[in-house]
C-alpha cells in the first residue's frame, strides 16, 4: 500500500473510530479494571493491536492529581468514563498540570454540595459534536496537503521520492498540530486563568 493511500485509510478510520461520543459506555457502576477495559474497547484506535492506551495506574495517577473524579467508594460510573476520555485527548497537547488547571472548575462544580452539577454528559457530547463537524473534511484536506507537497517538491530533485515527500508532510501536519497547540496553552494560561479569578485581559 502506497503511503498516499495509508494516509487516506488512517483519515477515514480516525473520523469512523477516533472520536468517542460515549454512548457505548455502560450506565453502570464499574471496578477500576472494568474501567480500564470500557474505555480501551472505545480507544482501540490508540493503542498498539494487543493493548489499549488505557492502564488502570493511568486512571489512578489523574486521579491523584485531580484530573478526574475521585470515585465513590471503589465503583466508577459513566461520567468518570467520559472525563477520562476527554482528558486522553488533552494528554497529546497539555502536561498533567495545564489538564488539571483546565479541569479544576469542572471538578469543583461536579462536586459540589451547593450548585446545581452542571450535564457533564450532555457537555462532552456537545464537544464530540463540533469536533465531528470541523473535522469532517479531513480525508480531504489530507489529500490537499500530500498534493501540495508534491506539488512543492516537483521542480527538485526529490521529486517522487517517497523518503523527501513524507519527512515533508509529516513535519507539516506536526507543525500544524503545533500552532494549534500554541494557540490552546496560551487561551489557557492567559485568559482561562483570569476568568476563573473573575478578572478580565485586555
Amino acid at each position: 500500500m502506497r503511503y498516499e493511500e495509508y494516509a487516506k485509510k488512517l483519515a477515514d478510520d480516525y473520523l469512523k473510530s477516533g472520536i468517542i461520543d460515549g454512548k457505548n459506555f455502560p450506565d453502570i457502576e464499574l471496578y477500576i479494571d472494568q474501567m480500564a477495559k470500557s474505555l480501551n474497547k472505545e480507544l482501540y484506535l490508540y493503542g498498539d493491536g494487543k493493548t489499549g492506551p488505557i492502564t488502570k495506574a493511568m486512571i489512578s495517577n489523574y486521579t491523584k492529581h485531580q484530573m478526574i473524579p475521585g470515585p465513590t467508594g471503589k465503583h466508577y460510573t459513566k461520567d468518570h468514563l467520559i472525563f477520562m476520555t476527554l482528558v486522553f485527548y488533552l494528554k497529546g497537547c497539555f502536561s498533567m498540570d495545564e489538564i488539571r488547571r483546565l479541569m479544576k472548575p469542572l471538578l469543583e462544580d461536579y462536586s459540589s454540595k451547593w450548585d446545581e452539577p452542571i450535564d457533564f454528559v450532555s457537555m462532552y457530547g456537545e464537544i464530540i459534536d463540533f469536533v465531528k463537524k470541523t473535522e469532517a473534511d479531513l480525508p480531504r484536506r489530507l489529500e490537499q496537503q500530500i498534493s501540495d507537497v508534491k506539488k512543492f517538491l516537483a521542480n527538485r530533485d526529490s521529486a517522487d521520492d517517497d523518503t523527501s515527500e513524507l519527512m515533508m508532510l509529516i513535519t507539516t501536519l506536526v507543525m500544524r498540530s503545533n500552532a494549534e497547540r500554541f494557540i490552546a496553552e496560551k487561551l489557557l494560561d492567559e485568559y482561562f486563568e483570569s476568568l476563573k479569578k473573575g478578572t478580565k485581559k485586555k
